[in-house]
């Protein structure tokens, strides 16, 4: 038998993940039901600027069917929340206790003092504990949306890679000559520079003709092996942030993803000017960039690829470059 008949919890469930899925299963544990408090779209603009954030519906869903999937779906009653009190304010709900984590243990405190302010009775705290990414910190929506982990708390940046020089296996080769995705004739007409990163002298030279002002560019003076460039303006640019880094061809150096890794540091528009070649600079790019970029190189022969960095692509770059050799 459970401890409480009814436990009231909530949160926001953006991009759904182990965490999530950590936290129901364990306030399940501790109560036969459970009042599931998930913020409202109104919640999330008042509160969470409501930038990427999904949608309330979607979120419940997603919620709803990971419920159904282990059986619990008729022992939690979701609604929609506009602030963390929720309806535990009043007597409409009948609940025993709260559970939390850490990190809302004082909204926890709060409700209570409003409750008693109410002539209602005080909830037993259960303290819950918080899920960990492999790299012990939390697992959170965030952290997924910037592109460091994905929603198991996997770090897209093996650790056991640092300061290793990958190698390109001949296994791998021929898809690589493939583009990633989509081919385009054209650059499109309405881009967000500030999401967008070239790769490529001749893509970066058309790129700032078109006054795109991409975030990122990648160059290293050649075009298909060969040397064509010798100074920046002649690719159209001025006084811009540049980094230089070594990286020979058919290898990805710590000093590229080094470079790759600070240019998301700051939102400043950047150039990484690669001693060697820059072909395989796609790959790290895809590990690091935050969700919602995209990038940009040429396919000889075929035209301008462009690749958006999702889930699903940097899940395909971590399987490409965990199949690197190492030097």
């Amino acid at each position: 038998m459970n401890k409480y008949k009814l436990t009231a919890c909530g949160g926001t469930f953006d991009l759904f993940h182990a965490g999530h899925k950590a936290f129901l299963r364990e306030v399940l544990s501790h109560s036969e039901k459970v009042l599931l408090g998930i913020t409202s779209d109104l919640y999330v603009k008042l509160f969470k600027d409501g930038k990427n954030i999904e949608s309330f519906e979607f979120r419940k869903k997603i919620v709803e069917d990971f419920l159904s999937l282990i059986d619990a779906k008729n022992r939690v009653q979701i609604s929609p929340i506009d602030n963390f009190y929720g309806p535990l304010l009043t007597n409409n709900v009948n609940v025993q206790a709260i559970a939390v984590t850490s990190e809302t243990a004082d909204m926890a405190k709060e409700i209570n003092q409003k409750r008693k302010q109410n002539n209602l009775p005080e909830l037993k705290v259960i303290l819950l504990s918080l899920n960990l990414a492999k790299d012990g910190n939390l697992i959170s929506a965030t952290r997924i949306r910037n592109g460091e982990i994905n929603r198991d708390g996997r770090l897209y940046l093996n650790p056991q890679l640092k300061n290793k020089i990958l190698v390109l296996p001949e296994s791998l080769r021929s898809e690589l000559q493939h583009p990633l995705a989509e081919i385009l004739d054209k650059i499109p007409e309405k881009i967000d520079g500030a999401k967008t990163i070239a790769i490529g002298d001749i893509t970066v030279q058309k790129f700032n003709q078109k006054n795109v002002k991409q975030f990122l560019s990648i160059i290293d003076f050649f075009v298909q092996r060969k040397p064509q460039f010798h100074e920046l303006s002649e690719l159209g640019f001025e006084n811009q942030n540049i980094e230089k880094v070594s990286n020979p061809h058919g290898t990805i150096t710590p000093q590229l993803f080094d470079a790759i890794r600070k240019a998301f540091q700051t939102t400043d528009k950047k150039i990484i000017f690669v001693n060697g070649e820059e072909d395989l600079a796609v790959l790290p790019i895809l590990l690091i960039a935050p969700l919602g970029y995209f990038v940009f190189y040429g396919q000889p022969n075929q035209g301008l690829v462009r690749i958006e960095v999702t889930e699903i692509n940097k899940e395909r770059a971590y399987r490409l470059v965990d199949s690197f050799d190492i030097n």
